[in-house]
């Protein structure tokens, strides 16, 4: 049995089409790719604490095997909050995740971008990615969510398909976020850690 938490905010719950549609969660496509490629023996559970317009924090009594962390979307977008409080915020949560058994693990994401491009922003964001990806602790795994996932680089046809509002994904972008995520966890699941 491998148990997963996937915490976050909106981008977590599968927020999209301004919130007319059932959230379409990425921990869809990470169960089912998980499972297709089989990648682990016996039954995978994945919980979504996912939240819009939540700000880092994490909170339960369930010990997981596994902890997927993807926040500071929303710290970023509020603009008072420096990369540094909200990294600080950011380890708290990862501090949780790990003391609650000695066994859990942290798969920390970047925060991806989004269509809203301005120079704090993205000097803000990047500070925080980088923070993100030099964090090094036991049982810490990070995955550049931004650079699979990109906004600004990405070819219109792709960007139609899977970015909703510039800010969520579309169900077929949750998807590829899933699939992408599953791949990197299949990575460390397998032994061939790549920070």
């Amino acid at each position: 049995m491998l148990d997963i938490l996937c915490f976050g905010n909106s981008l977590t719950q599968g927020f999209w089409h301004y919130g007319l549609e059932e959230p379409h969660p990425y921990a869809l496509a990470l169960k089912e790719t998980l499972v297709e490629d089989e990648v682990v023996e016996g039954e995978i559970e994945i919980d979504v604490e996912g939240k819009p317009g939540d700000l880092v924090n994490l909170e339960g009594e369930k010990t997981y095997d596994w902890v997927i962390v993807l926040g500071g979307t929303n710290d970023l977008g509020y603009g008072s909050f420096s990369p540094e409080a909200i990294f600080a915020g950011l380890q708290r949560t990862w501090s949780l995740a790990l003391a609650s058994s000695p066994t859990t693990k942290v798969l920390a994401l970047t925060v991806p971008e989004c269509a809203y491009n301005s120079t704090k922003l993205k000097r803000n964001r990047d500070a925080l990615n980088k923070s993100i990806l030099e964090h090094e602790e036991d049982r810490f795994f990070t995955f550049d969510l931004k650079s699979a996932l990109p906004y600004h680089a990405m070819d219109d046809v792709l960007k139609t398909k899977i970015w909703d509002d510039g800010l969520h994904l579309t169900d077929k972008g949750y998807d590829m976020m899933g699939q992408l995520i599953a791949k990197r966890l299949a990575e460390l699941l397998q032994g061939s850690k790549t920070s």
